[in-house]
Order: structure tokens, then sequence, then C-alpha cells
């Protein structure tokens, strides 16, 4: 599932931080280079997106980083979930979102950047934010503006099954089951990418897609992604590198999905491609 559309407008360059800290406007073209270059890394050559575009919707400018999401994150979580997918039936309830990102937030990844308090109220995630470091004068704090929220399967696909939660998951010994989250499971079901409305349109749909694919293929953990999405979504999912196979068969938020996936790489070809 996905919550982004790509707008036309006056191409940017988008500037991924490893950190917290604001890029200035001469870092722009050497770490934007360098930034491409692992996020690309291990993408198949002829699957390679050649270059990001921003495009700009509005005055803000902005330096985003990523980082792996923690229960610490709920709150802007769901904060992005309700304000992305505009259909409620599509959307994690917190449940779900607090039971994914406690089991298996190594899974989950979002995309942040840094703004002082108050400083744009059309972002809804700016309240829930948290302080980058304590000692900033201006209060910089990091606000998350998209997320990619998954878990594992044993199934090749995503299902109703694999979305859903366990009674007792909160049990210091949960009971065996086949509902959510499978630790040992080898496809990594993506159940939800979102990029905050105020942010669409700026390619970072791609770059947070693009980057968790990379982070996944290192990894080592999984033999492949799978997720769903609706048909005017499939296009964007391909040019990534993910292959349709076919309507799926899990009628959550009303159904009408097709079912995506993307094989990660085996530990051989991740050595010889180093």
């Amino acid at each position: 599932m996905s919550a982004f559309e790509q707008r036309e407008g006056t191409p940017q360059t988008p500037v991924m931080s490893e950190s917290p800290n604001p890029v200035t406007p001469r870092q722009y073209e050497e770490h934007l280079q360098q930034e491409l270059q692992k996020s690309l890394e291990l993408i198949p050559q002829d699957q390679q997106i050649k270059t990001f575009h921003m495009y700009s919707n509005s005055h803000r400018d902005i330096h985003p980083y990523t980082r792996p999401l923690t229960i610490s994150d709920l709150e802007s979580v769901l904060t992005l979930e309700n304000t992305a997918f505009t259909d409620p039936n599509e959307r994690a309830s917190r449940e779900k979102l607090r039971y994914r990102l406690t089991r298996c937030g190594e899974l989950c990844l979002g995309i942040f950047c840094t703004m002082t308090p108050g400083s744009d109220p059309e972002i809804e995630t700016l309240s829930t934010g948290r302080p980058v470091e304590t000692s900033r004068k201006n209060g910089g704090i990091s606000v998350l503006i998209g997320h990619v929220v998954a878990a594992k399967t044993h199934d090749m696909t995503a299902s109703d099954a694999s979305m859903g939660v366990p009674d007792g998951w909160e049990a210091t010994k949960p009971p065996r089951t086949s509902l959510g989250h499978q630790e040992d499971g080898r496809t990594i079901v993506i159940h939800s990418v979102a990029i905050l409305p105020a942010f669409q349109g700026r390619g970072l749909g791609k770059i947070l897609v693009t980057a968790y694919m990379q982070q996944m293929n290192s990894a080592g953990i999984a033999d492949r992604l799978a997720l769903i999405a609706h048909n005017h979504k499939i296009n964007f999912y391909k040019a990534l590198g993910f292959t349709e196979i076919g309507k799926s068969e899990a009628q959550f938020g009303g159904g009408g999905w097709y079912d995506l996936i993307y094989n990660l790489k085996t530990p051989e070809a991740r050595t010889a491609y180093g």
C-alpha cells in the first residue's frame, strides 16, 4: 500500500543526509552523487533510477535523511499514516503500528528532516517530532515526513494474515500463530509506504523505497520483498524493479489490490557485487 503522488513542477535536487545536520548549498552536488551511488548500489543496472528530481510544490527546502523506526516514533508514524492515506479503510490502526514497531521495527524505515518547532503549521508531524540535539539553540527537532512499515511472512506474497495482529503478542512467550510478523519468514511484506502530503511530488517516495530496497539487500535477512498496490501505482513499483504477478487475494481495505514482489540478492550475488 502506498500514499504519495508524483506531481510536476520546477525540478529541485533532493539531498540525503546521514545525520540531522544541515547541508550547505556548496555541498549539494557532491553530496547528492554520493548518496545516489549508495542508494542505487545494490539495484540491478537495468533497473536503476538515473536521477532523482524533486518537484517543488511549496516554499519548503529540506535535507532529508533516513533511519530505522522504533516504538518511540509511534505517534509520528500514526499521524503520518492517518494524514497520507485519505481512505480510512486503508490506514493501519494504532494497534497494528504499535505491534509492528515493537516486534519488527528493524524492518521499518523513516525519512526525516530537521525543523524548528512551530515553524510550519501545515506539517502534521511537526508536533510529534523529537529534539535533534539538546544543545541546539534553535531547538531543532527531527520530523518524520515519510515511512516504510513492514513485517515478515512465510508466504510468497502479502496476505490478510500477514497484516494481522495476533492475540497475546505482548506476552513474554506469545502463542505460535500464522497472524502478523513471522520472525523466521523469508518474505518481507511492505505494509505501508507513505509521504506527508506537504512533501509529495518531490521524488521522496522513490528515494525512500530505493533506500529501503538497498538496505534489505545488504541485510541478507530475506529472499524477497512483497507488497500490494492499486492499479495506478503498479508502474511506480515496476520502475524500481518490482514484478507484478496478478490480482491479490488480500481483502484489506475492500480489496482490489495487485501483488508485486522484488527478489533480493542471494548471499553469493551480494558477495560478487560487493
